[in-house]
């Protein structure tokens, strides 16, 4: 499972193992548009918080209001956004990239985005 500087693919294949639990990383469209507009120093930064999430998936809080949506505090082309992921989504062997949202927005797309995922 390898990030470094490429389009990642919808569905990574690898697995990866996380205490007890196996897990598989899938990305939203709108995570992998985002993607391709970042430069290289940003899309290091990015894969070393999916690195993180890989490691361990619980790590950082859960976002309010949602059981299983986790989210990662960045800085991103000098504006605060959080990565936010969802665990057990679509089911149990997947963790989804959501995308990065600013905070400023009041992670509106982060709604609309989840609601079309939960369908």
């Amino acid at each position: 499972m390898v990030l470094r500087c490429q389009e990642p693919s919808v569905l990574e294949h690898a697995k990866f193992h996380s205490g007890i639990l196996a897990f598989q990383i899938k990305f939203t469209s709108y995570f992998l548009n985002q993607w391709k507009d970042y430069d290289e120093d940003t899309r290091k930064f990015i894969q070393s918080k999916i690195d993180l999430i890989k490691q361990n998936p619980f790590r950082f809080p859960k976002h309010e209001g949602y059981r299983f949506v986790f989210k990662v505090k960045l800085s991103v082309e000098q504006k605060y956004s959080r990565l936010m992921y969802a665990v057990f989504m679509p089911d149990q062997q997947h963790i989804t990239i959501l995308g990065i949202f600013e905070r400023s927005a009041d992670y509106k797309d982060f709604e609309r985005i989840f609601k079309e995922l939960r369908k």
